[in-house]
């Protein structure tokens, strides 16, 4: 009789207690592996948390590391961008309310005096030149006060009123106000026309401030895929080196400026305007003296 050859002895691992001993080495070998991924990611997590709160808690320069290229990092500089436009704003917006404090003293003092003296002024015409002075302080109050308002809407990024705007038509109403010579080609473009209005206004308020003799020159052009606006003047010229200058808030020349008439806003909110547009503004010489202010806008 032939008997069959013995089995093969089974491998350890098959059975109940093989198989589950099988999957804990697994299960281990595993989080062995995975440990040091996961603990890198939540060393991340909580780094991005702390700067949240750090932030939270006031300290604007507070920013966090950015690591990867992964689904954390993405978020950690969204945070970084988010907080970088805060910090610029509230740095902003302090500025802007020391600046409108030291400008406000001013007028405020002139009306204190004017009505302190209005009732020892013995004559009929010294009571009116006396409250022709109150009201001149009451109308630079009240431009203070809208043109400080209208810096902090701008500053926070206001959604624009986007609607076809002719440029050039835009520009021969302000012109024709102040006598100013308008000409150029006519340009069509996205904006919201309140705020162009009101640049364009303050351009030409600025031409004339410093140059009342003369009317200032207005052209409108098409120049490469933008719309471009100069306004010109043939006052006394500004400076190289402060012709960026002149585009900060509360910023008046030196020399000239003090008596000049005006808060110091007028060209900040120019480039404000332009910037919320999408595009800018900037100062160059004119050819024979004076200035030239341009605002140049997308057409899109």
């Amino acid at each position: 009789m032939i008997f069959p050859p013995p089995a093969a002895p089974l491998p350890w691992w098959v059975g109940t207690g093989g198989l589950i001993a099988l999957l804990a080495v697994l299960y281990i070998g595993i989080a062995a592996g995975a440990y040091p991924v996961v603990r890198r990611l939540t060393r991340r997590l909580e780094a991005l948390r702390a700067g949240v709160e750090a932030f939270g808690d006031g300290r604007l320069a507070q920013r966090v590391p950015v690591e990867g290229r992964d689904e954390v990092a993405a978020l950690a500089a969204s945070f970084n961008r988010a907080a970088e436009r805060i910090e610029t704003l509230v740095r902003a917006h302090r500025t802007l309310l020391a600046n409108a404090s030291h400008e406000l003293r001013s007028p405020l003092a002139r009306l204190r005096l004017a009505l302190s003296l209005l009732a020892t002024d013995a004559t009929p015409d010294a009571r009116a030149a006396r409250q022709r002075e109150i009201e001149r302080n009451l109308r630079e109050l009240d431009a203070l006060i809208d043109e400080v308002l209208l810096a902090s809407r701008l500053d926070a990024a206001p959604a624009l009123a986007r609607e076809p705007v002719d440029l050039l038509g835009l520009a021969a109403e302000e012109g024709a106000a102040v006598g100013a010579d308008v000409s150029g080609e006519a340009v069509t473009l996205s904006g919201d026309e309140r705020l162009l209005r009101r640049a364009i206004r303050n351009l030409l308020e600025n031409a004339l401030r410093y140059a009342p003799g003369e009317p200032p020159t207005v052209v409108v052009q098409r120049i490469d895929g933008a719309a471009v606006l100069r306004v010109c003047d043939r006052g006394p010229g500004i400076p190289a080196p402060e012709r960026e200058r002149v585009f900060e808030p509360f910023y008046r020349l030196s020399g000239h400026a003090e008596h000049a008439g005006g808060v110091g806003l007028g060209l900040s909110l120019v480039r404000q305007i332009a910037r919320a547009h999408g595009g800018d503004a900037h100062c160059e010489p004119r050819d024979g003296g004076g200035s030239c202010f341009v605002l140049r806008l997308p057409l899109v």
